[in-house]
C-alpha cells in the first residue's frame, strides 16, 4: 500500500518507493529501496526533499539487511590503492627500457601479485578504475588494464591460481617492445604509414626478446606476449597463426587488448562506449578471435560491461558497476539520475534480481555516452 509521508516521519526500515513532484526543479524519482541508516535520511535532507512515498506493506520498523554489493569507501581506497601500485611499478620498468637500462622482470611478479588480491577482494572497483578515461599515459594504464581483464576472465574461465599469474604477467608485459618504438610513431595522432605500422608491427617481437631468458618467465608468458596480435583467419602478426595455432594465453589477450582500447581515450580519437565496443568486436569475431571465446567473454563481464552509462525503462540513468554473469544483459547499475538527467540520491539496482519490465520492473533501455552530455561519469563511480 503506497502511502505519502512528510520528511520527518521517515524511518530505518521503510520502502522509499518514490519522491518529487515530477517538474524540473524537482523530478520524479523510484529509489525502489528500503532506507538501511540514517545517512541515507539525511541524505535526502541535504538535497532538500520534503515528502516521499512509501510502500507501507513492505516497510517494517526492523532495520533490513543492507544489500551485500562491495561499495564502500573502505573497499574503493583498497582497490585504488592496488591499482595505483601496480601501474607505478609497470611505469617505472617500462620508462627503464625505454632508457636502455637492463631490467630485472621477474621483480614485477610482486606487482601481479598485488593486483590479483586487488582482483580478488575488490572486482567491480578494479574493473571501474580501469575504465576512467586518461589518454595522457595511454600506454602503462593499457598495458595494467589488459592484465587486470585478463586476470577476471582467465579466472572466469576456470583458471587456477599460478596460471592466472602467469596470464595477468603476460598481460602487464605484452606491450613492453612498444617502449623500443620511436616516440614519433608510438604517439602519433593519427593513422599510421604503411611504412610507420611495419615498424610498429614489431613490438610484440621485440617484447618477446627482451623477456626472454629472465628467470621465472616461462614459455605461455612469451608467446602470450609475442601472439597477442595474431588474427583467427591468418591475417595477423608477425607469425600469421591461424586459430589453431594459437596459443591459450594469447587467445585471452587479444580479446582483452582490443575491448580496452576501442574503450580508452586515445590522443586522436574518443573511447567507443563498451557497449559499442561489443557490437564493434562481435562483427569481427569470425576473423579476430578464437570461436566461441567472444561470448564467454560478454557472459564474464556481461552485454552492458562495467563503466557503462545506461537509460533504464523507467528513463533514470545511471552506471553500470558490476556485470551477472548469470544475467549479462542484467548488471548492477548505479542509478543516480532522474529521467531529466539531474543527480539524484543514488541507488544500487540489481537488475539480476529485480522483475523485467514486462513484470512491473525495469530494464536497460539502451546506452548512451556520458561525455556527449556533459556528464562526468568519474563522480559517480
Amino acid at each position: 500500500m503506497l502511502k505519502q509521508i512528510p520528511l520527518n516521519q521517515l524511518q530505518v526500515g521503510m520502502f522509499v518507493e518514490a519522491y518529487g513532484d515530477g517538474t524540473l526543479a524537482n523530478p520524479l524519482c523510484h529509489p525502489r529501496d528500503y532506507v538501511h541508516s540514517q545517512t541515507q535520511i539525511d541524505q535526502f535532507k541535504a538535497l532538500g526533499i520534503t515528502s516521499l512515498t512509501i510502500d507501507a506493506a513492505k516497510s517494517s520498523l526492523q532495520p533490513p539487511k543492507a544489500p551485500n554489493h562491495p561499495f564502500s569507501r573502505q573497499d574503493r581506497e583498497a582497490a585504488r590503492k592496488a591499482y595505483s601500485s601496480c601501474l607505478n611499478h609497470a611505469m617505472d620498468v617500462m620508462q627503464k627500457v625505454r632508457q636502455g637500462f637492463t631490467v630485472d622482470f621477474t621483480q614485477s611478479f610482486d606487482a601481479v601479485d598485488t593486483l590479483m588480491t586487488g582482483v580478488e577482494e575488490n572486482p567491480a572497483h578494479m574493473v571501474l578504475l580501469s575504465k576512467l578515461h586518461h589518454y595522457d599515459d595511454y600506454t602503462f594504464r593499457h598495458s595494467l588494464n589488459v592484465s587486470l581483464l585478463a586476470l577476471i576472465f582467465g579466472k572466469y574461465l576456470g583458471m587456477g591460481q599460478q596460471e592466472l599469474r602467469r596470464l595477468a604477467f603476460s598481460g602487464l608485459y605484452h606491450d613492453v617492445g612498444k617502449f623500443k618504438i620511436p616516440l614519433e610513431i608510438l604517439n602519433k595522432p593519427g593513422r599510421l604509414s604503411e611504412r610507420e605500422f611495419e615498424v610498429m608491427k614489431h613490438h610484440s617481437l621485440i617484447g618477446y626478446e627482451l623477456l626472454k631468458g629472465h628467470p621465472g618467465i616461462s614459455e605461455d608468458i612469451l608467446l602470450g606476449v609475442l601472439h597477442h596480435h595474431e588474427r583467427s583467419d591468418g591475417k595477423g602478426y608477425p607469425r600469421q597463426l591461424t586459430v589453431e595455432e594459437k596459443d591459450p594465453f594469447s587467445r585471452i589477450l587479444t580479446i582483452v587488448d582490443i575491448f580496452d582500447a576501442l574503450t580508452s581515450d586515445r590522443a586522436y580519437k574518443k573511447a567507443f562506449t563498451p557497449h559499442e565496443s561489443l557490437k564493434a568486436m562481435f562483427s569481427w569475431r569470425n576473423e579476430s578471435f578464437h570461436p566461441g571465446l567472444l561470448e564467454k567473454f560478454v557472459e564474464c563481464f556481461g552485454i552492458y560491461p562495467p563503466g557503462s552509462f545506461v537509460r533504464l525503462t523507467d528513463q533514470t540513468c545511471g552506471v553500470v558497476v558490476e556485470a551477472r554473469p548469470e544475467s549479462p544483459a542484467r548488471p548492477l547499475v548505479k542509478v543516480s539520475f532522474s529521467r531529466k538527467l539531474v543527480p539524484q540520491l543514488p541507488v544500487m539496482l540489481d537488475l539480476s534480481d529485480t522483475p523485467t519490465s514486462a513484470r512491473g520492473g525495469v530494464d536497460i533501455e539502451s546506452c548512451l555516452d556520458p561525455r556527449s552530455l556533459s556528464i562526468p561519469v568519474e563522480r559517480f563511480i
